[in-house]
Protein backbone atom coordinates (compact mmCIF):
# COMPACT_ATOMS: atom_id res chain seq x y z
CA UNK A 1 0.00 0.00 0.00
CA UNK A 2 1.42 3.39 -1.03
CA UNK A 3 1.82 5.98 1.69
CA UNK A 4 -0.21 9.13 1.09
CA UNK A 5 1.06 12.22 2.84
CA UNK A 6 -1.46 14.82 3.92
CA UNK A 7 -0.16 18.25 4.87
CA UNK A 8 -1.95 20.59 7.24
CA UNK A 9 -2.81 22.83 4.28
CA UNK A 10 -6.54 22.23 4.09
CA UNK A 11 -8.70 19.24 3.18
CA UNK A 12 -6.94 16.04 2.14
CA UNK A 13 -8.07 16.53 -1.48
CA UNK A 14 -6.94 20.16 -1.50
CA UNK A 15 -4.83 20.89 -4.59
CA UNK A 16 -1.76 21.72 -2.46
CA UNK A 17 -1.94 18.38 -0.67
CA UNK A 18 -2.45 16.50 -3.92
CA UNK A 19 0.49 18.26 -5.55
CA UNK A 20 2.72 17.43 -2.57
CA UNK A 21 1.61 13.77 -2.51
CA UNK A 22 2.30 13.35 -6.23
CA UNK A 23 5.73 15.02 -6.02
CA UNK A 24 6.66 12.78 -3.09
CA UNK A 25 6.40 9.81 -5.47
CA UNK A 26 7.31 11.22 -8.91
CA UNK A 27 9.52 14.23 -9.66
CA UNK A 28 10.37 16.60 -11.17
CA UNK A 29 7.13 17.38 -12.96
CA UNK A 30 5.77 20.27 -15.03
CA UNK A 31 2.49 22.01 -14.25
CA UNK A 32 0.65 20.29 -17.10
CA UNK A 33 1.90 16.89 -15.92
CA UNK A 34 0.71 17.59 -12.37
CA UNK A 35 -2.66 18.77 -13.69
CA UNK A 36 -3.12 15.53 -15.65
CA UNK A 37 -2.06 13.42 -12.65
CA UNK A 38 -4.63 15.10 -10.42
CA UNK A 39 -7.40 14.63 -12.98
CA UNK A 40 -6.63 11.00 -13.85
CA UNK A 41 -5.37 9.62 -10.51
CA UNK A 42 -7.70 11.44 -8.15
CA UNK A 43 -10.62 12.23 -10.45
CA UNK A 44 -10.57 15.86 -9.36
CA UNK A 45 -11.56 18.59 -11.79
CA UNK A 46 -8.74 21.16 -11.74
CA UNK A 47 -7.48 23.81 -14.12
CA UNK A 48 -3.94 24.54 -15.19
CA UNK A 49 -4.25 27.93 -13.50
CA UNK A 50 -5.48 26.35 -10.25
CA UNK A 51 -2.53 23.95 -10.09
CA UNK A 52 -0.11 26.75 -10.93
CA UNK A 53 -1.51 28.91 -8.12
CA UNK A 54 -1.13 26.08 -5.60
CA UNK A 55 2.44 25.42 -6.76
CA UNK A 56 3.45 29.07 -6.49
CA UNK A 57 2.12 29.20 -2.92
CA UNK A 58 4.14 26.09 -2.02
CA UNK A 59 7.24 27.55 -3.70
CA UNK A 60 6.80 30.79 -1.77
CA UNK A 61 6.55 28.87 1.53
CA UNK A 62 9.70 26.88 0.73
CA UNK A 63 8.01 23.48 0.45
CA UNK A 64 8.51 23.12 -3.32
CA UNK A 65 11.48 24.04 -5.51
CA UNK A 66 11.15 25.27 -9.09
CA UNK A 67 13.96 24.58 -11.55
CA UNK A 68 13.34 25.77 -15.09
CA UNK A 69 9.71 24.73 -15.65
CA UNK A 70 9.77 21.68 -13.37
CA UNK A 71 8.87 21.26 -9.71
CA UNK A 72 10.06 18.99 -6.90
CA UNK A 73 9.93 18.89 -3.09
CA UNK A 74 12.56 21.02 -1.33
CA UNK A 75 14.94 18.59 0.43
CA UNK A 76 16.03 21.26 2.90
CA UNK A 77 12.39 21.78 3.92
CA UNK A 78 12.06 18.02 4.45
CA UNK A 79 15.16 17.94 6.66
CA UNK A 80 14.01 20.90 8.74
CA UNK A 81 10.54 19.38 9.09
CA UNK A 82 12.02 16.07 10.22
CA UNK A 83 14.07 17.83 12.89
CA UNK A 84 10.97 19.66 14.12
CA UNK A 85 8.88 16.48 14.21
CA UNK A 86 11.62 14.61 16.07
CA UNK A 87 11.62 17.29 18.76
CA UNK A 88 7.82 17.31 18.84
CA UNK A 89 7.80 13.53 19.30
CA UNK A 90 10.24 13.86 22.21
CA UNK A 91 8.07 16.48 23.88
CA UNK A 92 4.88 14.44 23.47
CA UNK A 93 6.30 11.07 24.49
CA UNK A 94 8.47 11.95 27.48
CA UNK A 95 7.63 11.01 31.06
CA UNK A 96 7.69 14.09 33.28
CA UNK A 97 8.15 14.05 37.02
CA UNK A 98 9.45 16.25 39.80
CA UNK A 99 12.73 15.24 41.33
CA UNK A 100 12.46 15.55 45.14
CA UNK A 101 16.14 16.46 45.39
CA UNK A 102 15.71 19.65 43.40
CA UNK A 103 12.13 20.65 44.24
CA UNK A 104 13.45 23.41 46.48
CA UNK A 105 15.13 25.14 43.53
CA UNK A 106 12.40 24.44 41.03
CA UNK A 107 13.99 21.79 38.86
CA UNK A 108 11.94 19.89 36.27
CA UNK A 109 13.04 16.46 35.10
CA UNK A 110 12.04 14.84 31.81
CA UNK A 111 12.95 11.24 30.95
CA UNK A 112 13.12 9.94 27.38
CA UNK A 113 13.53 6.29 26.38
CA UNK A 114 15.34 5.22 23.18
CA UNK A 115 16.04 1.95 21.41
CA UNK A 116 19.78 2.50 20.93
CA UNK A 117 22.64 4.67 22.10
CA UNK A 118 22.91 6.32 18.70
CA UNK A 119 19.21 7.21 18.64
CA UNK A 120 19.65 8.78 22.06
CA UNK A 121 22.73 10.72 20.93
CA UNK A 122 20.95 12.16 17.90
CA UNK A 123 18.20 13.48 20.17
CA UNK A 124 20.89 14.85 22.50
CA UNK A 125 22.52 16.68 19.59
CA UNK A 126 19.15 18.07 18.49
CA UNK A 127 18.45 19.45 21.97
CA UNK A 128 21.89 21.02 22.25
CA UNK A 129 21.55 22.45 18.74
CA UNK A 130 18.39 24.28 19.83
CA UNK A 131 20.30 25.85 22.73
CA UNK A 132 23.27 26.89 20.60
CA UNK A 133 20.99 28.43 17.96
CA UNK A 134 18.88 30.35 20.49
CA UNK A 135 21.78 31.48 22.69
CA UNK A 136 21.76 35.23 23.28
CA UNK A 137 24.61 37.46 24.40
CA UNK A 138 24.58 37.92 28.16
CA UNK A 139 23.25 34.45 28.94
CA UNK A 140 25.25 31.92 30.97
CA UNK A 141 27.91 30.89 28.45
CA UNK A 142 29.65 27.77 29.75
CA UNK A 143 29.07 24.39 28.09
CA UNK A 144 30.62 21.28 29.69
CA UNK A 145 30.48 17.64 28.64
CA UNK A 146 31.82 14.59 30.49
CA UNK A 147 32.11 11.24 28.74
CA UNK A 148 34.13 8.06 28.90
CA UNK A 149 34.64 8.26 25.12
CA UNK A 150 33.60 11.09 22.79
CA UNK A 151 32.57 8.56 20.13
CA UNK A 152 29.88 10.77 18.55
CA UNK A 153 32.54 12.94 16.89
CA UNK A 154 33.60 9.85 14.92
CA UNK A 155 30.14 8.99 13.56
CA UNK A 156 28.64 12.49 13.38
CA UNK A 157 31.64 14.75 12.59
CA UNK A 158 29.56 17.18 10.52
CA UNK A 159 26.94 17.61 13.26
CA UNK A 160 29.52 18.00 16.03
CA UNK A 161 31.57 20.47 13.97
CA UNK A 162 28.40 22.49 13.36
CA UNK A 163 27.57 22.55 17.09
CA UNK A 164 31.07 23.54 18.10
CA UNK A 165 31.16 26.15 15.32
CA UNK A 166 28.05 27.76 16.78
CA UNK A 167 29.65 27.77 20.23
CA UNK A 168 32.78 29.51 18.96
CA UNK A 169 30.78 32.02 16.92
CA UNK A 170 28.63 33.03 19.90
CA UNK A 171 31.43 33.20 22.44
CA UNK A 172 30.38 30.10 24.38
CA UNK A 173 33.20 28.42 26.28
CA UNK A 174 33.06 24.66 25.66
CA UNK A 175 34.92 22.01 27.63
CA UNK A 176 35.05 18.22 27.42
CA UNK A 177 36.27 15.93 30.19
CA UNK A 178 37.19 12.44 28.94
CA UNK A 179 37.51 9.76 31.62
CA UNK A 180 39.30 7.13 29.49
CA UNK A 181 42.82 7.35 28.12
CA UNK A 182 43.38 5.34 24.94
CA UNK A 183 45.40 6.45 21.88
CA UNK A 184 42.09 7.01 20.06
CA UNK A 185 40.80 9.23 22.89
CA UNK A 186 44.01 11.26 22.65
CA UNK A 187 43.54 11.65 18.89
CA UNK A 188 40.03 12.95 19.49
CA UNK A 189 41.48 15.55 21.86
CA UNK A 190 43.50 16.96 18.94
CA UNK A 191 40.43 16.84 16.71
CA UNK A 192 38.40 18.89 19.20
CA UNK A 193 41.27 21.32 19.64
CA UNK A 194 40.95 22.20 15.94
CA UNK A 195 37.28 22.99 16.57
CA UNK A 196 38.19 25.37 19.40
CA UNK A 197 37.02 23.05 22.18
CA UNK A 198 39.22 22.36 25.20
CA UNK A 199 39.17 18.61 25.81
CA UNK A 200 41.16 17.12 28.67
CA UNK A 201 41.70 13.49 29.62
CA UNK A 202 41.40 12.68 33.31
CA UNK A 203 41.37 8.87 33.63
CA UNK A 204 38.96 7.33 36.09
CA UNK A 205 38.43 3.74 37.18
CA UNK A 206 34.99 4.53 38.55
CA UNK A 207 32.15 2.49 37.05
CA UNK A 208 29.99 5.60 37.32
CA UNK A 209 32.38 7.62 35.14
CA UNK A 210 32.51 4.81 32.57
CA UNK A 211 28.75 4.57 32.12
CA UNK A 212 27.36 8.06 32.83
CA UNK A 213 27.55 10.77 30.17
CA UNK A 214 26.51 14.32 31.08
CA UNK A 215 26.41 17.70 29.35
CA UNK A 216 25.26 21.21 30.29
CA UNK A 217 23.73 23.78 27.95
CA UNK A 218 22.80 26.94 29.84
CA UNK A 219 20.12 25.89 32.33
CA UNK A 220 19.73 22.55 30.57
CA UNK A 221 21.41 19.38 31.86
CA UNK A 222 21.38 16.26 29.69
CA UNK A 223 22.58 12.94 31.04
CA UNK A 224 22.41 9.27 30.11
CA UNK A 225 23.53 5.99 31.61
CA UNK A 226 24.92 3.61 29.02
CA UNK A 227 24.01 -0.09 29.40
CA UNK A 228 26.89 -2.20 30.75
CA UNK A 229 27.17 -4.21 27.53
CA UNK A 230 27.62 -1.02 25.48
CA UNK A 231 30.18 0.37 27.95
CA UNK A 232 32.24 -2.81 27.62
CA UNK A 233 32.07 -2.90 23.82
CA UNK A 234 32.94 0.80 23.50
CA UNK A 235 36.00 0.27 25.68
CA UNK A 236 37.06 -2.67 23.49
CA UNK A 237 36.54 -0.61 20.33
CA UNK A 238 38.63 2.30 21.59
CA UNK A 239 41.43 0.02 22.72
CA UNK A 240 41.47 -1.89 19.42
CA UNK A 241 41.30 1.14 17.10
CA UNK A 242 44.38 3.20 17.87
CA UNK A 243 44.13 6.10 15.40
CA UNK A 244 41.66 8.11 13.35
CA UNK A 245 43.03 6.97 10.00
CA UNK A 246 42.29 3.23 10.36
CA UNK A 247 38.96 3.30 12.16
CA UNK A 248 36.40 0.57 11.61
CA UNK A 249 33.42 2.95 11.53
CA UNK A 250 31.09 0.16 10.42
CA UNK A 251 31.84 -1.68 13.65
CA UNK A 252 31.26 1.46 15.72
CA UNK A 253 27.98 2.15 13.92
CA UNK A 254 26.78 -1.40 14.55
CA UNK A 255 27.77 -1.11 18.20
CA UNK A 256 25.93 2.13 18.99
CA UNK A 257 22.90 1.10 16.93
CA UNK A 258 22.51 -2.14 18.89
CA UNK A 259 18.89 -2.54 20.00
CA UNK A 260 19.00 -1.77 23.69
CA UNK A 261 16.91 0.47 25.93
CA UNK A 262 18.63 3.72 26.86
CA UNK A 263 17.16 6.47 29.02
CA UNK A 264 18.12 10.11 28.64
CA UNK A 265 17.31 12.52 31.47
CA UNK A 266 16.87 16.23 30.82
CA UNK A 267 16.85 18.67 33.75
CA UNK A 268 16.12 22.38 33.56
CA UNK A 269 18.00 23.95 36.45
CA UNK A 270 20.64 26.66 36.14
CA UNK A 271 22.06 26.30 39.66
CA UNK A 272 22.54 22.58 39.22
CA UNK A 273 24.17 23.14 35.80
CA UNK A 274 26.63 25.59 37.39
CA UNK A 275 27.49 23.04 40.10
CA UNK A 276 28.14 20.34 37.50
CA UNK A 277 30.29 22.73 35.46
CA UNK A 278 32.30 23.67 38.54
CA UNK A 279 32.96 19.98 39.26
CA UNK A 280 34.10 19.33 35.67
CA UNK A 281 36.19 22.49 35.41
CA UNK A 282 37.94 21.74 38.71
CA UNK A 283 39.26 18.55 37.09
CA UNK A 284 40.16 20.22 33.79
CA UNK A 285 41.86 23.42 34.92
Amino acid sequence: MALKIVLPLGEKDDVKNLVFTILSEEYPLKIIELTNFIKKRYGKSVTFQGVRKALMQLVESGVILKEDNEFSINKQWVQESKSFLDKLYLNLSNEKKKNPKIDSIGGEVSIFTFDSVNEMMRAWEDLSDVWFKNFKKGQYSVNCYQAAHSWEILLHPDIEAKLMGQAKQKGIKSYILCTENTPLDRSIVKFHDKLGVKMVIVPSSSNFDKSHYIGTYGNLIIQAKYPDEIVKKLDQFFKKNTNLEDLDLAELSKLVNTKVQVKMTVIKNLEMAKQINASILNQIE
